[in-house]
Order: C-alpha cells, then structure tokens, then sequence
C-alpha cells in the first residue's frame, strides 16, 4: 500500500492565461491530518476539486489513495471518489429540495450502492450511527433546510463518512459560522480523528479552525506553495504581517493558533 494519501507533482491550472495553481510537488501521509492555509482566490478550493479529478489540468501528475489519477478513466475515477468523503464550502440554498437531515446524510451511502439500488438495513445503522456520533440524532427527522449553518455543516461532513472513505477533504468546513459553532466544528474533526485515523485534507484561510492533531501544512500564495511544515515553521510572525497587513501577529498555544495584535502574546 502507498505510505501517501496524495501526491503531486509539477501540476498546474490555468484559466484563461492565468495560472490558478502552479505546484512543484506535495505530499500528504496516511492518517495524517493536514492544512493547506492561504488568502481567499490563492487556489485552496481548486487544489482539492484537482485531487477529485473535478479539474482538467494543463500538466502535471496527481496520485490519490495510490493511484495515478491522471492515467484513470472515467470509470475508474468514479471508482476513486467513493474512496473520498467531500464537504464543499458552499452549504445548500434554503430552497433546496425538503429532504430530512436523515435523508440527506444517507445520500453518502447512496452513492456507495449505487442510485437505483435501495439502501440495506446495514446502510441506514451506519447514517444512524455518524448521526449520533456527531451531535445530530436528534435532527434526524428535522427538514435539512431548517438546520443552522453549523448543524448543516455536522450533517454534511456525516453524510461524507457514511461513505466509509479513506479520505476526507474538507473546504472551508467552518466558513459562516460563529465562534460557538466554529469550535465545535473543530472538536468534532478532532474526535472524529482520533476515532478512524482517516486522511484528513483541510483547506481554510482561518488558522484558528486548524485541528491539533494536524502537523503539518502548507501556506498557499496565488497557487503556488510558499512554505511547508509544521504549523509552528510556517505560520511565522514574518508571514502573516505580509499576508494580512502590518501589526499582526501570531500566537501558537496548546497545539493552536490564532492570529493577534503584534506584542499581544507569545509567537
């Protein structure tokens, strides 16, 4: 089995004559969780829809779970993405159709049976079981539409593990949400973890929402990878007052991370 859970090398996406990512090589380990952090439009979302083969680069190789995605055919990709759990940033409109949270968790399962295929007794223990896991049981019957941003994110990172995956991307999984909400979203990335030791891939431009189980990571800057290591290495004071503008700075705590006024606290 490969000791990688993606690698790339020389990859690079453009749209019209602009580059959106341009990267020499990277490499996320088995079991491990780890952040691609970076500013809004510096290719974060690109990067993973690339490891989805959501995206038709101009050159480059990507390897997913050990396979050569850029030699898959579309069988075989579909194949590939049952493998991957994937929380979009975007949550679904109000408008959306009125499924209940059960329902729409259980849409990860459908996938993995196919979608003319009835889901077994087996398949609904398992929607249970993420459902409870996470916080949610209690929402089961409870129409999608009507959950909180927060409550809707739970829902969607259960409906991707219902598919079992091997790995989990996640884009931007506390975008919108609180500073109650944002938390639990992180505790929750945490304990599920801790439980299943699953890749997880994390992309997001707050470094506060960073897990501390994750140990490595990788700051992403107009689509191209300009530091990588531990949170610690690339989250330096240098870096985020060019990032973010003079006067900031950052601190690192019990294995988290949070940007503050320069001469606020430890960095």
């Amino acid at each position: 089995m490969s000791m990688t859970a993606i690698r790339i090398e020389g990859l690079r996406v453009t749209a019209g004559r602009k580059d959106i990512l341009d990267l020499d090589q990277l490499t996320v380990a088995n079991h491990e969780v780890f952040a691609v952090i970076g500013p809004n439009g510096a290719g974060k979302s690109t990067l993973l829809t690339s490891c989805l083969g959501l995206v038709r680069p101009q050159a480059g190789q990507v390897w997913i779970l050990g396979e050569p995605l850029h030699e898959c055919g579309g069988a075989a990709r579909v194949g590939l993405r049952r493998r991957i759990g994937y929380v979009a940033q975007n949550l679904a409109g109000r408008s959306e159709l009125p499924l209940t949270t059960r329902e729409v968790v259980a849409i990860g399962r459908t996938g993995v049976v196919g979608l003319l295929r009835p889901l077994r007794a087996s398949d609904w223990c398992l929607v249970d079981e993420w459902m409870e896991r996470l916080g949610i049981a209690g929402l089961a019957d409870q129409g999608y539409a009507e959950l909180s941003g927060g409550e809707q994110r739970k829902a969607l990172i259960a409906r991707a593990m219902v598919q079992q995956p091997e790995l989990l991307l996640l884009d931007e999984p506390t975008a919108h949400l609180d500073l109650g909400w944002r938390e639990q979203i992180v505790r929750t990335l945490e304990s599920l973890h801790a439980r299943t030791r699953l890749t997880v891939v994390l992309v997001c431009h707050e470094m506060e929402v960073i897990p501390p189980s994750c140990k490595r990571m990788a700051l992403l800057e107009s689509g191209r990878i300009t530091a990588q290591g531990t949170p610690e290495e690339v989250l330096t004071a240098e870096r985020i007052a060019r990032l973010y503008g003079p006067g900031l700075s950052v601190m690192h705590a019990a294995a988290r991370h949070a940007i503050i006024p320069a001469g606020g606290g430890r960095s």
